[in-house]
């Protein structure tokens, strides 16, 4: 076994976008599972934009993983489709096993103000469905008044109590801070803001500010293959604001890039070649993701 496959091995992948979905993917979940089996990883986390796959990582862990030392889990993102910011909705992801809790991501007032912003090229790069009632109204998660919804507070006890993950999905920074300030406040000890570098354009400075705070930084590499983003500048953010509250996760299964395991080993390879050690390696794809899946 190689360095690079060696560092593969045990990773925990928990931001992977397999399908069927109403977007076009790459790989389904069996296929996703199977492919981090054989790779050595040691978790995967199916991240579905429009409804919960608790259930589904539940049957392909019994039927497909069966016995093998690997652990497949679903999650939920509260877009429309999925019922929205909505603590019903949360609790019965949780109960069927959900690991992490993504605030809106694509019906996200603020993914969507920027989605407007971009070029023609690359909104025409951008995953897509057919079913646009999935996508509207925008949401936020704060009032006309500024504070949060009341909603938010129930989902942080929810998650608080089952010590599952919170992420913050596609948020604004007023949205980032006040979801932030209400988990702990609630018990929340997994909080994930996820790429900052992309839509929140977020400096080093605020990265180490959320570090600082015990909040998890997570690096998609998705963003590498959408030329929104390349490992070079990943490795930059990571020495910027350290190891210790990053996750590096491959965000993949859109159809024309590499699939999950591939982009992670290709991260994997470009980190050692810019310098960062096999310690700091397994601390943002293992270690980290691990700690937080409890696994």
């Amino acid at each position: 076994m190689d360095q690079i496959d060696s560092l593969l091995e045990g990773s925990v992948d928990m931001h992977i976008h397999s399908g069927p979905g109403l977007i076009s993917r790459s790989l389904d979940h069996v296929e996703a599972a199977q492919e981090a089996m054989a790779a050595g990883q040691k978790a995967i986390v199916i991240k579905d934009q429009h409804i919960p796959s608790a259930e589904t990582a539940n049957i392909i862990q019994k039927y497909i993983v069966r016995e093998a030392p690997f652990h497949i889990y679903g999650s939920v993102a509260l877009n429309n489709a999925a019922g929205g910011v909505n603590p019903r909705v949360v609790e019965a992801a949780l109960g069927c096993g959900a690991k992490v809790i993504w605030m809106p991501t694509l019906s996200a007032r603020f993914h969507k103000e920027g989605h407007a912003k971009m070029t023609a090229k690359a909104q025409a790069a951008m995953p897509k469905t057919k079913f646009a009632l999935s996508q509207d109204p925008p949401l936020s998660v704060l009032k006309e008044d500024g504070s949060l919804l009341d909603e938010v507070y129930e989902i942080c006890k929810l998650i608080a109590q089952k010590n599952v993950v919170l992420g913050t999905g596609h948020l604004s920074w007023p949205e980032t801070y006040a979801v932030i300030k209400a988990a702990k406040e609630a018990g929340v000890e997994k909080i994930v803001v996820d790429h900052p570098e992309h839509l929140l354009k977020a400096t080093a400075e605020q990265m180490q500010e959320l570090t600082a705070q015990g909040v998890y930084v997570e690096h998609v590499l998705a963003l590498v293959y959408s030329n929104k983003s390349s490992h070079e500048k990943i490795y930059e953010m990571i020495r910027e604001h350290g190891v210790e509250y990053c996750v590096v996760a491959s965000d993949l299964g859109q159809v024309g890039r590499p699939h999950p395991v591939e982009g992670m080993r290709n991260f994997i390879a470009d980190m050692l070649k810019f310098g960062l050690t096999e310690s700091e390696i397994r601390k943002i794809t293992s270690e980290n993701p691990g700690k937080l899946l409890g696994v």
